[in-house]
């Protein structure tokens, strides 16, 4: 069990990188071909339209395979994608963007619900692989950096796909040792319409907290130079510590939730990110301003993992859990896009960033909503129990 949780932790990190690599490698595949910026916007909403729709599939994929297969199948496919853009041309780079997007749609939310159904302790142990996540994201800008001049980016790209392949192939061993067909989805404790009204408000919740992290990650760097007057250098700081505080917080959650319970957890953590979000956006100093950033990503950082370990325990992981889990990733496209355009009609960014507070103060309401439900599914069953 030690042996394959590693190589799952390992193969979620290696998700991270692919997740993110786009932007590094940006630059490069714009000169090559001379790419406008239109052009270049358009890769990303390929990979983000990909990874939507492998969700969608995923969710169909997992009611007949299971969790576990479904993330061999999406590790595969992220592999292929990868390779592909090894090829060199253009034709090739954009159908590999969207083959790995769509291995991500399959391999991100699922990775989540078979860590679910493998471990007891679902909070901390989902704490600890979205923060392996978050490592590769946070490697990939400098691994990409130090490899580009020794094996160029091809052969970058031909490396993260052999690893990404290399995990797939481990898995299905590790799925083997366990059965012909690994299924063991952890059963919910909702009746179907509960069930239904939950998994609604979690994928709200979801679309909301996806769309703030990316609202204040994105923005922070140019709101730091063009609002409080930052160098780029102190700007690139200012942002690092958010992603550090991410890292913080996921890595100190499992010792939190010893004494407070996931959902107090997520509660107090929308409750910072909506704290810390208005400090950013009235802060008239740059110290002021940076602990508005820092207690946004300690807010943030365990809220994903958490509300995962709330949702299987009370919906489980079959159904529609992967569409849960995946489709919210268009909130990371629309709210930074909301900022940008509220920042330009009204001619000041402070007021683009307050959506970032109304999108956190949105995402506490819909929690509390989430927790109603599972409260008064609860009081029915005892009433039932006891009539």
């Amino acid at each position: 069990m030690k042996f394959r949780l590693a190589v799952i932790h390992f193969g979620f990190a290696l998700t991270g990188v692919v997740t993110t690599m786009l932007g590094p490698i940006l630059p490069l595949l714009s000169s090559q071909w001379s790419l406008s910026y239109a052009q270049s916007g358009r890769l990303f909403t390929v990979q983000f339209l990909l990874s939507v729709t492998g969700a969608l599939i995923a969710s169909r994929v997992m009611a007949s395979l299971g969790a576990a297969r479904t993330v061999v199948i999406g590790m595969v496919l992220i592999a292929l994608g990868v390779g592909t853009m090894a090829l060199g041309n253009l034709p090739a780079v954009i159908v590999g963007i969207g083959v790995y997007g769509a291995g991500l749609g399959f391999a991100l939310p699922c990775t989540n619900l078979m860590v679910s159904e493998m471990v007891e302790n679902r909070a901390a142990a989902l704490n600890l692989l979205n923060f392996s996540w978050t490592v590769g994201a946070l490697a990939a800008p400098m691994l990409i950096d130090s490899l580009l001049k020794p094996i160029g980016l091809r052969g970058f790209l031909v490396g993260l796909a052999a690893l990404c392949f290399a995990v797939g192939m481990v898995e299905i061993g590790g799925v083997r040792q366990l059965g012909a067909i690994e299924k063991i989805a952890v059963v919910g404790k909702l009746g179907d319409k509960a069930r239904i009204t939950f998994a609604v408000l979690t994928a709200v919740l979801l679309f909301l907290y996806v769309g703030v992290e990316n609202g204040v990650a994105g923005w922070v760097p140019t709101f730091a130079q063009r609002v409080e007057y930052a160098t780029s250098r102190d700007a690139a700081l200012v942002q690092s510590s958010f992603w550090a505080a991410i890292l913080l917080g996921r890595l100190t959650a499992p010792l939190v939730l010893r004494i407070v319970r996931p959902a107090k957890l997520v509660f107090l953590g929308l409750f910072l990110a909506t704290v810390g979000s208005a400090l950013i956006v009235f802060a008239h100093d740059l110290p002021l301003f940076v602990i508005g950033v820092l207690a946004s990503g300690i807010g943030l950082s365990s809220v994903f993992p958490n509300v995962i370990a709330i949702f299987t325990e009370w919906y489980g992981t079959g159904g529609a859990g992967s569409i849960v889990l995946g489709v919210p990733g268009l909130g990371g496209a629309l709210f930074p896009w909301l900022v940008g355009v509220v920042g330009e009609k009204t001619g000041h960014l402070r007021l683009g960033m307050s959506v970032n507070i109304a999108v956190a103060a949105a995402a506490l309401m819909v929690f509390f909503a989430m927790i109603q439900v599972a409260l008064g599914a609860r009081a029915t069953a005892l009433e039932e129990r006891s009539a």
